[in-house]
């Protein structure tokens, strides 16, 4: 047990920055400052999940259905833990940066796959931990429970990443096995997690009434009650206080961790072998040489590297398909309904401006130049020695991110445009303020990359998801494109339309502002990296 933590312990810290940090002066001196931020952030994510799970328990409770409540909000979590987990599985359990060091060591191989299970566990139960203390909470205010309640919530929750995380994993290493026999071997994975989280928003979207919900709630968990007979096994757990269910239910989970870390140690090279395979052409010919310009040539590696990774498609492009499934649903689902889809007032002929602030919410989600500079890695210096200024190298890394999020605005902004048979002035709004936000988001970004590298990474889900750089940047975004909503709000008498404007003529200024800094002081930073 000694040797999986200590591993476990080395690799936590490599993701985390952590060995960096201890050795560099100018990021130790800035750690408080991330702890802070980091703090918040979790803070932030708690509340909202407390917000969430309290509005859901009040409409449970008054259908009488209020057991329900852990139950779905467990089922939630083992969900997005087997999402979360299939797209870790290449590169934190196989095909990670450092795995001839790794193999190299006299531990058992068994233990080097303990280690990354629980390397994924940690990473897991953080997320686990934000959404069901504050379901816990939020369940105690509703029912007030024996105080021993809390002490099994908190006891059993513990082990609710596990089972979810080793589904996750099989699903994840099946998918990479399978994937790694195709020539465009990301795609599947791309499809097929993207598919998951259509058919998830679809499910939301057909929930337009508490009336409605409670009904598919209660159908859905009598499903998961007979797939999955751990969710009824923590609803016995800290609902009824059932000893059975409580052994039970941290026994499988037990259980289920070691059985896979001994099976899958005996057979972890040979599923690295396969993983890790590359499809080659087996028709190959020579053809013409063609030269581009330097802008081009970069612009097309971006797209090339943005494309090849599964996590950074995924962790970057969900506010893009949020903004279709929203502009389709408008086609079919009248203002009303969508209100309530949405959870925001019809308000009139301010509908089409909220469409306009929910446009620009999904563009500041989708910010690939967070992590452009950081996923350069240790490659970075080919990139700094070859004869291309800083400025073009910063320009292709901006055109990505405008790319992947201006012509889906323009597109969606007409779907709804069409569907909601809005104004020329709505449509117009609609394309600008998240059209701002795009040049905003991509240049921040770029910025924050640039004063918050992390070069080092063994695992790209390291700088994609979990960086500073990544996390300060989306959550900024996030505040700020919810700044026109505030305003209307604090400001009911001023038309909407002109707060949005405003809002888009102040972000293009900052953005004007803040590239002519990015090609002064930013490419003396990039030259110093």
């Amino acid at each position: 047990m000694r040797e999986i933590w200590l591993l476990a312990k080395v690799q936590l810290g490599t993701t985390f920055d952590f060995n960096i940090a201890k050795k560099n002066s100018n990021i130790k001196k800035k750690s408080p400052f991330y702890a802070v931020g980091m703090v918040s952030l979790l803070l932030l994510f708690a509340g909202m999940s407390f917000f969430y799970n309290f509005m859901l328990g009040f409409n449970f409770k008054i259908l009488g259905t209020m057991e329900l409540l852990p139950e779905l909000m467990m089922a939630l979590t083992c969900i997005i833990t087997i999402l979360t987990t299939i797209n870790k599985v290449k590169g934190t359990l196989f095909g990670f940066k450092d795995y001839d060091l790794v193999m190299s060591l006299p531990v058992e191989t068994s233990k080097i796959v303990a280690s990354r299970l629980l390397l994924l566990y940690l990473l897991n139960i953080l997320f686990t931990l934000i959404v069901m203390i504050p379901n816990a909470i939020a369940y105690g205010i509703l029912v007030n429970p024996s105080p021993v309640f809390y002490i099994i919530c908190l006891a059993v929750m513990l082990f609710i990443p596990l089972v979810p995380m080793i589904v996750g994993t099989i699903i994840g290493t099946f998918i990479a096995v399978i994937a790694s026999r195709f020539r465009h071997s990301n795609l599947v994975n791309l499809i097929i997690a993207i598919g998951f989280f259509v058919a998830y928003m679809l499910f939301i979207f057909s929930a337009d009434s508490a009336e409605k919900m409670g009904e598919i709630t209660a159908a859905i968990t009598n499903q998961v009650d007979s797939m999955y007979p751990l969710s009824r096994m923590f609803r016995m757990a800290v609902c009824k206080y059932d000893i059975v269910s409580i052994v039970l239910f941290i026994g499988i989970s037990l259980l289920a961790f070691v059985l896979y870390s001994l099976i899958v140690g005996a057979k972890f090279k040979n599923l690295n072998t396969m993983i890790l395979a590359n499809f080659t052409k087996g028709n190959y010919k020579v053809g013409s040489l063609k030269q581009s310009s330097p802008f081009k040539a970069l612009f097309i590696k971006e797209v090339r590297r943005y494309f090849s990774s599964t996590a950074y498609v995924l962790n970057t492009g969900f506010g893009i398909v949020i903004m279709t499934l929203g502009s389709v649903a408008s086609l079919f689902l009248s203002e009303e309904t969508l209100a309530q889809i949405f959870k925001v007032p019809a308000l009139g002929t301010r509908f089409g401006q909220i469409f306009a602030i929910m446009f620009g919410f999904c563009v500041s989600m989708t910010n690939v130049t967070a992590c452009s500079i950081s996923l350069e890695g240790r490659s970075l210096w080919i990139l700094k020695e070859s004869p291309i200024t800083e400025k073009t190298i910063f320009n292709s890394k901006i055109a990505l991110n405008l790319v992947l999020t201006i012509p889906a605005t323009i597109i969606n902004a007409f779907i709804v445009f069409i569907g909601l048979k809005l104004s020329v002035l709505d449509l117009f709004m609609i394309i600008l303020l998240p059209t701002a936000f795009a040049f905003y988001a991509s240049i921040f970004g770029l910025i924050v990359n640039l004063k918050m590298p992390n070069l080092n990474w063994t695992s790209e889900i390291t700088v994609i998801k979990q960086s500073g750089a990544t996390m300060i940047s989306v959550l900024l975004n996030m505040f700020i494109s919810f700044l026109p909503f505030i305003l209307m709000l604090a400001l009911p008498e001023v038309s909407l339309a002109i707060i949005n404007g405003g809002m888009a003529l102040v972000l293009l200024i900052l953005s004007g502002i803040m590239y002519r800094y990015l090609n002064t002081k930013g490419a003396k930073i990039f030259a110093q990296l």
